[in-house]
């Protein structure tokens, strides 16, 4: 079995919480690397039920509001000094995923797992449907402990590494 090359990681974002934890791992992993990461983001398709005007108005919106995620991410990127580019792209996500990460010669897809349940469990989730399509390792970020950051050596028993310093706001009391 070939080991994929660590240079470059995928982070699919979508400015949620499951993302953001992604994205901490993934700064983490790429100073212990030397990787660059790539931020992606697809926008799905609109229904056809709404007419062309209103279609393009909800994908403007969209593309507006991940732009401020990406702003937000590159802020954290340019601290730990992480290279990394931004992209975005149209189509059914989990399909655009993987369609980018094989573009962009990525060694590994880092993506949240959000908690699913009724019939988002059943029909799965972007992330269960990139980890079963993927030609390319996928790493599936779960929950942390209950503080919403990198919290210090709470999290390096789960990551074996040190977090990314300057995220964390308190850390976790167990």
């Amino acid at each position: 079995m070939e080991l994929p090359i660590l240079n470059n990681f995928l982070v699919p974002v979508d400015g949620g919480e499951s993302s953001r934890r992604a994205k901490r791992y993934a700064v983490a992993l790429a100073q212990k690397c030397g990787a660059k990461v790539i931020l992606f983001y697809a926008h799905g398709q609109v229904s056809g039920r709404i007419g062309a005007e209103g279609r393009q108005k909800i994908v403007q919106k969209n593309l507006e509001g991940i732009d401020k995620v990406f702003g937000i991410y590159e802020d954290g990127f340019k601290e730990a000094g992480v290279e990394f580019d931004t992209i975005v792209a149209a189509g059914e996500p989990s399909d655009a995923i993987i369609k980018a990460a094989c573009e962009y010669n990525c060694g590994m897809i880092i993506m949240g797992a959000k908690g699913q349940t009724g019939v988002r469990k059943v029909l799965g989730s972007v992330a269960t449907k990139v980890s079963s399509s993927s030609p390319i390792p996928v790493l599936v970020v779960g929950t942390e402990c209950d503080c919403t950051n990198s919290c210090g050596k709470e999290c390096l028993w789960k990551w074996r590494f040190e977090p990314v310093p300057n995220l964390q706001k308190k850390p976790c009391k167990r």
